[in-house]
C-alpha cells in the first residue's frame, strides 16, 4: 500500500508497512528510493522501537513520529550498519532519504493514511 504524506509543504509518495513482515523487511535489499518518496511504519500504539540499516545499501534518515504526528527525533541511518536507533513512544517511522531537511518537532500530514 503506498498514500501520500505533507512535511514542511512537501509532499512525499510513501510505501506503508503496518504487519510485522513488512516492518521487519522494510526497505531491505533495495538499491535506490526515488526523491520524494520513502517508507512509513505504522504501529498499533505508542512505543518503543529500534532501527538498524543491516541488508539497507540507501542512506537514510530515520524519522521517528510520535501519536500526535510530531517528529521526535532523527537518526542517520548509515548503510548496511548494525548500530541500533531506537526512540520511545513512537507511533510512526518515516524512511526517507538522507538529509531530507526534516526537524524535530515537525509536523507531519497523515490525513491520506487509511
Amino acid at each position: 500500500m503506498t498514500t501520500t504524506i505533507t512535511i514542511n509543504n512537501k509532499t512525499y509518495e510513501v510505501e506503508v508497512f503496518i504487519t510485522d513482515e513488512e516492518k521487519e523487511t522494510g526497505l531491505q535489499g533495495r538499491k535506490t528510493l526515488d526523491e520524494n518518496s520513502g517508507a512509513l511504519f505504522v504501529y498499533d500504539e505508542p512505543q518503543e522501537v529500534s532501527f538498524w540499516m543491516k541488508d539497507c545499501s540507501i542512506p537514510l534518515d530515520i524519522i521517528f513520529i510520535n501519536e500526535e504526528e510530531e517528529v521526535i527525533s532523527i537518526a542517520k541511518g548509515e548503510p548496511n550498519s548494525e548500530d541500533l536507533h531506537s526512540e520511545s513512544d513512537v507511533m510512526y517511522v518515516l524512511e526517507l532519504n538522507q538529509d531530507s531537511g526534516v526537524n524535530p518537532n515537525d509536523e507531519i500530514d497523515l490525513s491520506n493514511l487509511d
